[in-house]
C-alpha cells in the first residue's frame, strides 16, 4: 500500500466533514465571522433548509481587496499569527479552515466591501476550484452565498434531515449566537417566511426573546466575580425547570460551549428544588481572560478547557445558589421529631427541647362560632369509605390498623398508570381528534423525533406532523388525556424533550413505560383540586383494585399510615 500526499481539495473535503457537517454549522462559521468583524446587522437566507442556499449577509468591516484570495485558501486567517495568539483567543472563527473547508463542497461567492473602498470584490469557489476576484457593486460589509451544499460529495448530502429539521437546527444555532451578542441585530428567513428578527437590546430583553416572553417575571438575575472571572446570568424559578438541558446554556467570552462540569455546577444549586429528572432554566455568561480557557480543544469550537475548572465550578455553583438562597426558594425541612409524653397542666414538653402552650381560650373562642349540626366527612365507621381532603391535596381515612393519610395525586397516577398500562396491552392507545389543531414552534430534535418516532406516537394514539419549517401540528391525542383535560401542547413538547434528546431507555418496553407514566402524571388529580364524595370514594375503591398502590410509578409513597400504638404513644396513652 503505497503513502501518498492528499490532493488541497481533498484535504479540504474531509476537514469538511469535521467542521461543515449540515448547514447549521455552515451558518454558525459564517456568523461567527460576520461576528469577528464586528458588525450590528446579520442577515441570514435559506432554501430548502440550507440545501440549496444559505446567504449570511453582514454590515461589518469588510475584507480588502487583495485580501479576498486569502479568505477562501485553506488555513488563512486574520485572528492568530502565531503561538502566543493561539494561547489567547479573542475571536469567534480563528481556525482558517471553514471557508475553504464550504468551497470544496458547494458553489460558494463572496462579495465584500470595505467602507474606504469605493466598489466591492467578488470571488467565486465551485468545487474547490476559485475563480479570480472581480469588481462588484455592493454595500459596505461581507455576503457570503453557498448553494448546493454537498452537491460534489452525494453521500453526505444523503444524511441530511429533511428541509424543516435543517431549518430548525439554523435556528438554534442563531439564537445562541444572539443570546450572547444582545447588541447585533439578527434575522433569519427561509424562503418568503420570517424566523427570526432580533434587534438590538439589553441583555435581558434578548435573553426573553429567545427563552419565551412567558418567561417573564420568572426569570432572576445572577451574578459573581472571582480572581478576574465575571459571571453575569438568567437563572429560572424552580417551577419553569424543564425535561431536558435544553434550555440551560452556558457562554464563554461571547461562545457558546458544551461543558458537563458547568452544567452540573448549575444543576447542583438547583439540589432539593427541582426533581432530580428535570433541569432549570438557565443562560449563564462568563467573562475570562482568553489566556485560562483553551477553545481550540474542538474541530466546531463547540468545547472548551478551563485552566483551573476547580475555580470556575465554584464560581458558577456558588453564585447561582447564593440568588436562589435569596430569593428564600429552599423548602423548609422538618426533622424527624421523637415525641415524648411529660405533660404538667396546659403544658407539655417534647423530645425536641422546646416547650409549647396550647391556647386553650383562643381555640375555643376560635370553634364557638362552627355550626357543628353540619355533616362532615370525618371517618366515623371503621374500614369505611368515609374520607376528608386535607388541603385540597391529602386524604384522611382509617383501615383496621389505624389512620391512613394518602396523597391525592401521588394515587391517582398510580390509577392512571395502571389503567393505561392494561388499554395498551390490549393494542394502540384510543384516540381523538381535536376539533382545532394545536400548533407550536420546533426545533430539529423534535422535527427529527418526528420523523424516525412516528409507530411510537401511532401507538400512544397521537397524530402529529410537521407544518412547515420549523413547526409541528397535533391533529389528535389519547382519548384518556382529552377526557382529563389534560394541555395537549404541554404533554406533547415534554415527551419530543425526551425523546429529541435521547432522553429515554433503548428498550421498547421501557420507554413505553416511562411515556405512559409521564401521561399518568399528565392526567392524575392535582393537588389543590377540590373532589366530590363521589370522586373520593372512587378513588379509594380504585386502591384497594390495582397493584402496587402503595407507591407511585415514580416510586414515591402514596400512602402513609398512622398506627393506633404511635397515636396511642403521641397522645400519652401509652
Amino acid at each position: 500500500m503505497t503513502i501518498r500526499k492528499l490532493s488541497p481539495i481533498l484535504i479540504n473535503q474531509i476537514a469538511a466533514g469535521e467542521v461543515v457537517d449540515r448547514p447549521a454549522s455552515v451558518v454558525k462559521e459564517l456568523v461567527e465571522n460576520a461576528l469577528d468583524a464586528r458588525s450590528t446587522r446579520i442577515e441570514i437566507q435559506l432554501e430548502h433548509g440550507g440545501k440549496d442556499l444559505i446567504r449570511v449577509s453582514d454590515n461589518g468591516c469588510g475584507i480588502a481587496a487583495e485580501e479576498l484570495p486569502l479568505a477562501v485558501a485553506s488555513h488563512a486567517t486574520s485572528k492568530i499569527t502565531d503561538e502566543a495568539d493561539l494561547a489567547a483567543i479573542a475571536s469567534l472563527g480563528f481556525r482558517g479552515e471553514a471557508i475553504a473547508s464550504v468551497g470544496s463542497v458547494s458553489h460558494l461567492t463572496i462579495t465584500s466591501r470595505r467602507e474606504e473602498d469605493e466598489s466591492a470584490m467578488q470571488i467565486v469557489v465551485d468545487g474547490g476550484d476559485t475563480s479570480i476576484s472581480k469588481p462588484i457593486a455592493a454595500s459596505v460589509g461581507t455576503t457570503v452565498e453557498v448553494r448546493r451544499l454537498f452537491y460534489n460529495t452525494p453521500a453526505r448530502r444523503k444524511f441530511l434531515k429533511s428541509d424543516g429539521a435543517e431549518t430548525t437546527r439554523v435556528r438554534d444555532v442563531v439564537q445562541r449566537l444572539a443570546a450572547s451578542h444582545h447588541e447585533t441585530g439578527f434575522t433569519l428567513k427561509s424562503a418568503d417566511r420570517t424566523i427570526l428578527a432580533y434587534t438590538p437590546s439589553s441583555a435581558t430583553a434578548r435573553l426573553l426573546d429567545i427563552f419565551g416572553g412567558e418567561l417573564s417575571g420568572e426569570m432572576i438575575e445572577c451574578s459573581g466575580e472571582t480572581e478576574g472571572v465575571r459571571l453575569w446570568g438568567l437563572i429560572g424559578k424552580p417551577e419553569v425547570a424543564r425535561p431536558t438541558s435544553k434550555y440551560l446554556r452556558v457562554h464563554v467570552n461571547g461562545r457558546t460551549i458544551s461543558d458537563s462540569s458547568m452544567t452540573h455546577a448549575i444543576k447542583e444549586a438547583y439540589r432539593g428544588l427541582i426533581e432530580p429528572n428535570r433541569w432549570p432554566t438557565a443562560a449563564i455568561f462568563i467573562e475570562m481572560d482568553p489566556a485560562l480557557v483553551d477553545v481550540n480543544v474542538h474541530p466546531q469550537k463547540s468545547e472548551v478547557r478551563f485552566r483551573d475548572r476547580d475555580i470556575m465550578w465554584r464560581l458558577v455553583n456558588k453564585s447561582v445558589s447564593s440568588t436562589l438562597s435569596a430569593e428564600n426558594f429552599v423548602p423548609l425541612y422538618n426533622p424527624k421529631e421523637t415525641y415524648q409524653h411529660v405533660a404538667t397542666g396546659s403544658q407539655q414538653s417534647f423530645g425536641t427541647g422546646m416547650q409549647s402552650t396550647f391556647p386553650v381560650d383562643q381555640a375555643r373562642e376560635a370553634v364557638a362560632g362552627i355550626d357543628l349540626t353540619q355533616p362532615t366527612p370525618m371517618p366515623t365507621i371503621l374500614a369505611s369509605d368515609d374520607v376528608l381532603q386535607v388541603h385540597k391535596c391529602f386524604l384522611v381515612t382509617q383501615d383496621e390498623q389505624g389512620l391512613l393519610i394518602i396523597d391525592q395525586h401521588a394515587l391517582h397516577e398510580r390509577v392512571m398508570f395502571e389503567e393505561l398500562k392494561a388499554r395498551m396491552a390490549e393494542g394502540n392507545l384510543e384516540s381523538q381528534q381535536l376539533l382545532v389543531p394545536e400548533s407550536f414552534p420546533a426545533d430539529s430534535a423534535w422535527l427529527d423525533a418526528i420523523e424516525t418516532q412516528q409507530a411510537l406516537f401511532t401507538k400512544l394514539g397521537i397524530e402529529i406532523s410537521p407544518s412547515g419549517p420549523a413547526s409541528i401540528s397535533v391533529y389528535a391525542l389519547p382519548t384518556l388525556l382529552v377526557s382529563r383535560n389534560v394541555d395537549g401542547t404541554e404533554f406533547i413538547c415534554d415527551l419530543l424533550d425526551k425523546l429529541g434528546s435521547n432522553n429515554l431507555p433503548a428498550t421498547e418496553e421501557e420507554a413505553l413505560s416511562e411515556i405512559l407514566d409521564m401521561m399518568s402524571c399528565k392526567a392524575a388529580i392535582k393537588a389543590g383540586d377540590q373532589l366530590t364524595q363521589h370522586e373520593l370514594r372512587d378513588l379509594l375503591q380504585r386502591r384497594r383494585e390495582i397493584e402496587r398502590s402503595s407507591n407511585c410509578p415514580h416510586g414515591r409513597p402514596t400512602t402513609m399510615r398512622l398506627s393506633i400504638e404511635e397515636l396511642e404513644q403521641r397522645f400519652g396513652r401509652r
